[in-house]
Parts: C-alpha cells; structure tokens; sequence
C-alpha cells in the first residue's frame, strides 16, 4: 500500500506534488477559501455600485468624446487648406462655443415660452377637438371608439390633482434643470479640452500597446475615428437639415409649436434609421390640431422629405464613413436605448460600426490564419 503521508511517485520515479499544494487557498481549509470568495464578491459588488454611481459622469464624457470625433474632421480639413494646428483647432473651438451660444440664446427662449403655451392649449384643446367636424365624423365611423378616450385624456388635463402633482414636482423639474445646464456647461468645457489635445491623448493611449502591435492598433483606430467622425458630422447636418424643415413646413402650414417641433426633431432625427420617421409621425399627429386636412398635407411633405433623406442626401452627405446592415442598425438602437436612453440609440450605429470593423480587421484574420 502506499503510505499516504508520503508523496507519490511518477512512471520516471520523480515525485509528484500534492494536488492541495498546487492550491494553497483549498489546502488551508474551507474556512479561508470562503472568506477569500466572499471579499472577492464583495469588491465586484463595490465596483459594480461605484460604476452605476458615476454612470452620469461617465455619460458626459462619453458624450464629449463623441462630438470631439465629429469635430475633429473638421481641424483635419483646416490642416489641409494651410491652417497650422494650433490655428485650426482655435477655429474649430471658437465656431462650435459660437454655434452653442447661438442656439442657447436663440432656442431656449423660444421653446420654453412654446413649452409654457402647450401646457396651457392642451386642456382647452382636447376639450374642443370633439366639437370639430373631421373628429365627429371619424368618431361616428368607429362607432363613437374615440369619445371615451378623448373624455379620459381631458378629464386628466382638466383635473386639479394634476397640476397640483406637476407643481409638487417643481422641485425635482428645478434641480433637473440645474443638473442639464452644469451637465451642458460640463460636456462643452470637456469637448474642448479633448479636441485641443486629442493628438496627445491618441499618442499616450498608442503608448500602452506592445511596440510589436503598435502599428496596427494605430491604423485600426485612426480608421475607427475617422469614420465614427465623418458619420457623426454628416448625421449633425442631416438632423439639422430635418429641425429646419419641420420648422419651415408647420409655419407655413399654420401648426401650433413649430419651434418647439422644430428644436425636438433635431435630437430625435440624429437616431439612426428611425429618428425621421418618428418625428413624421409626431408633427403629423400635433398637426391634428390644425385639423385633418392640414394634417394630411404635413404627413405627406414629410414622408417625402423622409424619401429624399434616405435615398439622396444620406448618401452624399454621410456616403460611405460606416456601412452596416439595417437589422444591425435597429438591434444596435433597440439596445442602446435600453441601456442609456436617447444616447443610446444615437451613438449604437457608430459603436456597432467600430465593433464590426473591429471584428473585420482582427478577428477575422485570426480566424483566417489559425
């Protein structure tokens, strides 16, 4: 028999180690390695809850390095025209605090009174559109499906207890606001800084890789950046393209809000693939207001518009900087919209483009070579 208090011997005659000592933790006893495994839980637990609560700060500065990318092309293009660095990347900053002290002074005014008018036309409004002919003739076509609904929606508008919550909540809407403008003050300063010194954050990154690898990390991100960059310029143009449209149209048109449509479409048309459409469909109900025929005619111009986005000035303005499947495109939104909202679903197209060329750049010749 062999003699367990003495180490085992291989076919060669050497002597085979104790499986327990290859684990120090399972050879002293399962009280250490319970209480090893707990802390090691425990700090997982503490990095995850230290993640969630700089999830708003990490979302600023994420935001700030998306616009810098889509403002970097631009220093680029300077550079190339004769400009010296320093001289483009001045330009570049002055136009861009230029354009968002323009907008601030120009839209903010503006939609907060249009806000204001909103909050106050929607009770009256409800209550009125069951007086109007194309509602009674609709209602008596469904079999009077609409008056229910119709008579909720005014009951709730038109009930103090509302309006007494929405006042309860002035509060929180106050210190909401507060948290918009430092959050907007902070992602301006921080755009700022990275677009001064995006060069020397790039090197110092480069710097971290193995010498060996360096070469090709470099062209696979300077590729990445530049793409995500020329989508993100050409989708600020489009998106503004579209603000401007809808503002021109629903003026002509005679639909209530128009500047507050117009600053809303802006955000919600940068979404890929769907922002459009979700803005057709919002001003064409906000439309009904004006009634069916105005509605009519605001659906049609924007289903045009939206034709003429996709097919003519998407190409020529973003053309090629990302190409990705459409089905990437909605599962891409779909689930970063589920993560972080409305930013999300804005940078998943170039997130999801970075991915698959990361995919097609390295994996894929990996696979190939193995």
């Amino acid at each position: 028999m062999t003699n367990t208090g003495e180490s085992a011997t291989d076919a060669t005659g050497g002597a085979l180690q104790p499986p327990l000592r290859r684990y120090p933790l399972l050879s002293a006893g399962p009280f250490r390695f319970g209480f090893v495994t707990t802390l090691g839980v425990l700090l997982a637990l503490l990095l995850g809850a230290a993640i969630a609560s700089l999830s708003t700060a990490l979302t600023l500065i994420f935001v700030a390095f998306f616009i810098c990318l889509g403002l970097y092309p631009t220093v680029r293009r300077l550079e190339g025209r004769g400009f010296s660095r320093t001289g483009a990347v001045l330009t570049v900053i002055g136009a861009f605090i230029l354009v968002v002290a323009l907008l601030l002074w120009l839209v903010v005014p503006i939609a907060v009174d249009q806000l204001g008018q909103l909050f106050r036309y929607l009770p009256q409004g409800f209550a009125d559109i069951e007086s109007q002919p194309w509602f009674q003739t609709v209602n008596a076509a469904f079999g009077g499906a609409l008056t229910p609904f119709v008579d909720g929606l005014t009951g709730i508008l038109t009930d103090p207890n509302t309006w007494l919550n929405v006042g309860g909540g002035a509060l929180k809407i106050g210190a909401g606001i507060l948290n918009g403008a430092f959050g907007t003050l902070f992602v301006i300063a921080l755009t700022i800084y990275f677009v001064a010194g995006l060069e020397s954050i790039k090197s110092s990154m480069y710097q971290l890789v193995p010498a060996s690898r360096r070469p090709r990390v470099i062209e696979l991100g300077e590729t990445i950046m530049d793409s995500v960059g020329k989508y993100l310029g050409g989708m600020v143009i489009l998106a503004a393209m579209n603000a401007v449209f809808t503002f021109i149209l629903l003026s002509v048109a005679g639909v209530p809000f128009a500047p507050v449509l117009a600053v809303l479409a802006f955000p919600i048309t940068l979404i890929p693939l769907v922002g459009s459409v979700i803005n057709l469909v919002a001003v064409t109900v906000v439309a009904l207001f004006a009634g069916p025929s105005t509605a009519l005619v605001v659906g049609l111009a924007m289903l045009v518009y939206v034709q003429l986005e996709a097919y003519v000035l998407t190409p020529r303005i973003v053309g090629k900087a990302i190409s990705i499947p459409g089905s990437l495109v909605l599962i891409g939104a779909m689930i970063g919209a589920t993560l972080l909202g409305l930013l999300g679903a804005l940078i998943a197209c170039p997130t999801t483009a970075s991915i698959l060329l990361i995919i097609k750049k390295v994996v894929v010749p990996k696979q190939a070579a193995a």
